[in-house]
């Protein structure tokens, strides 16, 4: 039986954010890695009035039969969620930062689709400013995979190690001069922002919140979901054109709120980039890229960790 998927249904939701604030977490140390914990669903369609609402906040206009690229992402929220409330996630949930994404898409994703959605812990690594780790979500139709990202998340503590958790970036980063670069939008972000996208997003992580709850995590003010400024500049730029596509991002600096954010382009013969800066564009908030992906309906071949 196929149901209605709510990304964020009330009584699961709140059972879980009790699991993650009550329960302690002995922590990662030098080299100890982050099990393996899982969750899925059964058969799910997409709410439709969440779906508005996401594409509403993230502003995509056009293909109104499709899912937007991220929208799979947060509608596993609830699994997401299981995880880090589960007793064998070992790192403390709260203050966790979006550091980088991968998704593969390997065709098109109808709204009316019907969804068996897959989460689980993926490799981790002491970075140093903490615990670098992916948590993975894959989506299927028919039992086909259509769908599948790596997160890879930050929780901060004390470390030893030297290589930095938003290392190396290079490698979306194309050569060439800065003027090479198309300005396409001067996106607001206001200070409820990230209240309002906790409501669609299912994520009240409270870095996202309001400067008194972000200070304790060492954010002078409210910073921006990270889901939500890739989505955005998604939007901004009107991309992916394909329906089979991989995207690679990295997030290099927080967006503090309430702010105003630039998204630059950069399209070339089959890889197209993207840059979120600050107003001026000196400071750089995230960086991606989009390329096609293999013949949809075959599985995608992985590009290894999304920081790389």
């Amino acid at each position: 039986m196929t149901r209605a998927l709510d990304p964020q249904p009330r009584l699961p939701a709140w059972r879980s954010y009790a699991g993650i604030l009550l329960r302690r977490r002995p922590g990662a140390g030098s080299g100890a890695p982050v099990p393996r914990v899982s969750r899925k669903t059964l058969d799910v369609c997409i709410n439709a009035d969440w779906l508005a609402g996401y594409r509403d906040i993230v502003d995509v206009v056009g293909a109104p039969r499709v899912l937007p690229p991220l929208a799979l992402q947060l509608a596993a929220a609830p699994l997401h969620l299981a995880i880090l409330a589960d007793p064998r996630f070992p790192l403390r949930a709260m203050g966790l930062v979006h550091v980088g994404q991968r998704i593969e898409q390997i065709g098109r994703l109808p709204v009316q689709g019907v969804y068996r959605l897959e989460a689980r812990t993926g490799p981790a690594q002491t970075v140093r400013q903490g615990s670098r780790f992916e948590l993975i979500t894959e989506a299927r139709i028919e039992g086909r995979l259509v769908w599948r990202s790596a997160i890879v998340a930050l929780a901060r503590h004390q470390s030893e190690a030297t290589e930095s958790a938003y290392a190396p970036l290079s490698t979306l980063i194309p050569p060439g001069e800065p003027e090479v670069w198309s300005r396409v939008s001067l996106v607001d972000a206001p200070e409820d922002l990230g209240r309002r996208y906790a409501a669609i997003a299912g994520d009240w992580n409270p870095i996202h919140q309001r400067a008194w709850l972000a200070r304790p995590f060492g954010f002078p003010r409210a910073i921006v979901h990270g889901t939500w400024t890739l989505a955005r500049a998604l939007a901004a730029a009107g991309w992916p054109r394909q329906e089979a596509f991989s995207l690679r991002a990295q997030f290099r600096k927080p967006v503090y709120l309430p702010s105003s954010v630039a998204v630059w382009t950069l399209a070339g013969p089959s890889v197209q980039h993207l840059r979120v800066t600050d107003a001026d564009g000196g400071v750089e908030h995230l960086v991606a890229c989009i390329e096609p992906a293999m013949v949809a309906g075959q599985a995608p071949v992985s590009r290894g960790p999304a920081w790389r």
